[in-house]
């Protein structure tokens, strides 16, 4: 795509993401990834009924129950609890034949 005139460095673009996530909506239909159709209309058609496949699919879905409240996090106290030790360990190597055949 190309950059807005008066764009100064790297900008999210607004619906670019809406886009986006319509065309991988689109190729999650099997026959979409590739182009098999020899006309057109038929590519045209396919590709609507993929969507009409989708939003039936979800018009009739059960609806989600309602999201709970987050538990509150209290703060952990980190002056009382030592640090852990870390010790690193030299990988060790595995040889499929013995010294003397080097």
């Amino acid at each position: 795509m190309p950059s807005r005139k008066d764009q100064d460095g790297f900008a999210v673009l607004a619906k670019r993401w809406r886009v986006e996530r319509a065309i991988s909506w689109i190729m999650r239909a099997r026959r979409n990834v590739r182009d098999y159709e020899r006309l057109i209309s038929h590519s045209e058609v396919h590709i609507m009924w993929t969507f009409i496949t989708l939003m039936s699919r979800r018009l009739t879905r059960p609806p989600r129950p309602p999201r709970a409240a987050p538990h509150p996090v209290e703060p952990v106290k980190t002056a009382d609890k030592p640090k852990p030790i870390r010790i690193r360990m030299q990988p060790q190597t595995i040889r499929l034949a013995p010294n003397a055949l080097r």
